[in-house]
């Protein structure tokens, strides 16, 4: 029963409490504290997956029934490396793209990374918290739309069906902001659904997700620091005195 509602509410309640959010005019709040932004992160996964493990229980569900696929099987082991990888070719791939760039297409790319709906951390603190925040929300969506979802809906509607159900879920519970970005949610998240249906192995579906936003970081600090020069430049300028 306790599963059947989990299904539920990631199904249906989930996607469209986020899209009603997303929706919504946007109000003017006082900004909140990162660590408080990365608790707002991370408190949704922990207790949903407090619920299936519950839920999991009463019905004895292993963990490799959810996924976790220890010791890894082959095409589970074949997959991590995959994500490794892709992980390090993106990396070198970006680090060849930045050093290419023009100051102006960079500094045009910096303002772009900047904006992104992301509490980028500027502390050693908020680093950590920052990575904690991002391996417990990532984990716990793959954990619950891949592991779960799939290892539930197949015998009630088939394999197919639970792919498409799934997929459609987790894409429409990222929320809207235009067309382009709900498509492109929804096409990744068709991607990693029908990856975890072919290995059925969560972990390198946990990398992959978790390192594309870890990937970003290193700019940012570049980003942040190469600010901080330039703000103390033009503040010594200010303060020079004339002749």
């Amino acid at each position: 029963m306790l599963n059947n509602l989990l299904a539920v509410f990631l199904l249906f309640i989930f996607p469209a409490l986020n899209l009603r959010i997303s929706l919504r005019p946007k109000k003017e709040k006082p900004p909140r504290s990162l660590m408080r932004r990365y608790w707002s992160m991370s408190w949704q996964s922990l207790v949903l997956l407090a619920v299936l493990w519950v839920g999991s229980a009463q019905v004895g569900y292993t963990p490799r029934d959810l996924g976790f696929d220890i010791p890894l099987s082959n095409v589970g082991a074949w997959g991590l490396g995959f994500a490794v990888l892709l992980l390090t070719g993106l990396s070198v791939a970006g680090h060849i793209i930045e050093r290419r760039k023009t100051p102006e297409a960079r500094a045009k790319s910096e303002k772009e990374m900047l904006e992104l709906p992301m509490p980028w951390p500027r502390s050693t603190t908020e680093v950590l918290a920052f990575a904690i925040s991002i391996f417990i929300m990532t984990a716990g969506w793959e954990f619950l739309y891949r592991g779960f979802l799939l290892q539930l809906l197949p015998p009630i509607i088939g394999l197919p069906f639970a792919i498409v159900a799934s997929a459609l879920a987790y894409g429409i519970a990222h929320g809207y902001k235009n067309p382009k970005e709900l498509i492109a949610s929804i096409i990744s998240a068709f991607i990693f659904t029908i990856a975890y249906a072919w290995t059925h192995s969560i972990w390198w579906l946990i990398l992959i997700h978790v390192g594309l936003p870890l990937l970003m970081f290193p700019g940012v600090i570049r980003t942040h620091r190469r600010r901080k020069v330039e703000d103390l430049g033009a503040a010594e300028e200010r303060i020079q005195p004339e002749g």
